[in-house]
C-alpha cells in the first residue's frame, strides 16, 4: 500500500441519515483515523468523536484503535453551525481562512472526516458551506480526497441523493465522489433508480440489533482499494 493514504469526507443527504454510524464502520473496515471538524448539539449528545471512539472500542469483529482528532469547533445547540454559534457565548465560528488539517505525520493511515449535516449546510457568517470545506481540504493536502455520501435507503432518498450529487458536481467535486452508502432496510428499486442516474452505490448497510452481526455488516463494505480501483 502507498505510504500516503487518502482522506475520505463523509457527508449526508439529510439530518440523521446515519453519517456517524457509517463513519464508524468505515473507520473499522478501512483501518482509518477519524475527525469531526465541527461538532454541534453537545447539550443533548455526547458528540460524534466520543461515539465513534466507543463504537470502535466495543467492537469484537475488528481489532483497530483509531486516532480520534479533536474538533476545531464545539457548540452546544443542535443546529447548523451558522445558527449554533449565534447561541454560544464563545461566538466562535469556523473560519476557512484559519482552517488546518490534523497532524499530517499520520498520513500513512486513511482519515475519515465527518461533516456537520449535509453538503449545503452553512458553516459560518460568510455563508461558506460544507462543499467549501471539502475544497479547502483538497487545497491543503497532497493526499487524495474522496467523498462518500450517506443516504437513507427508503422513500425520499432519490430526490435528496440526486440533489446532493448535483450540488457536488456544480461545485467541481464530481471527480472526488467515491460513491454512496445506503443506510437502512434494503430497497432494490431505489438502488437501481439511483444507479440509472449515475450514482455508484458502494455499500448497503442494513438495520441490525445484535453485535454479532457487525462482522457481516463490515464485510458488506468492500475494501478501500477495491472501491478506488473500480472508479
Amino acid at each position: 500500500m502507498p505510504s500516503i493514504q487518502p482522506i475520505i469526507f463523509v457527508t449526508g443527504t439529510d439530518t440523521d441519515v446515519g453519517k456517524t454510524f457509517v463513519s464508524g464502520l468505515l473507520v473499522l473496515r478501512w483501518h482509518a483515523n477519524y475527525w469531526k471538524p465541527v461538532q454541534t448539539g453537545l447539550e443533548s449528545d455526547q458528540g460524534d468523536s466520543l461515539t465513534v471512539s466507543q463504537f470502535c472500542e466495543s467492537n469484537k469483529a475488528v481489532k483497530w484503535n483509531p486516532k480520534i482528532f479533536k474538533p476545531l469547533i464545539e457548540l452546544d445547540k443542535p443546529l447548523c453551525p451558522l445558527d449554533a454559534v449565534k447561541c454560544d457565548p464563545s461566538n466562535k465560528e469556523l473560519s476557512l481562512n484559519d482552517f488546518i488539517l490534523p497532524d499530517e505525520t499520520v498520513a500513512a493511515v486513511p482519515l475519515i472526516v465527518e461533516g456537520a449535516g449535509g453538503i449545503f449546510v452553512p458553516l459560518n457568517s460568510k455563508l461558506e458551506v460544507t462543499s467549501d470545506l471539502i475544497k479547502k481540504i483538497i487545497d491543503q493536502t497532497e493526499r487524495p480526497v474522496y467523498i462518500v455520501v450517506v443516504a437513507r435507503s427508503g422513500l425520499g432518498t432519490l430526490n435528496h441523493t440526486l440533489l446532493t450529487y448535483d450540488h457536488l458536481q456544480m461545485r467541481g467535486l464530481k471527480d472526488h465522489i467515491l460513491g454512496c452508502v445506503l443506510n437502512g432496510p434494503e430497497n432494490q428499486l431505489n438502488k437501481e433508480s439511483l444507479e440509472l442516474f449515475g450514482v455508484r452505490v458502494i455499500a448497503e448497510i442494513p438495520i441490525f440489533e445484535e453485535t454479532s452481526q457487525l462482522k457481516l455488516v463490515l464485510d458488506s463494505i468492500p475494501p478501500f482499494e477495491e472501491v478506488v480501483n473500480e472508479l
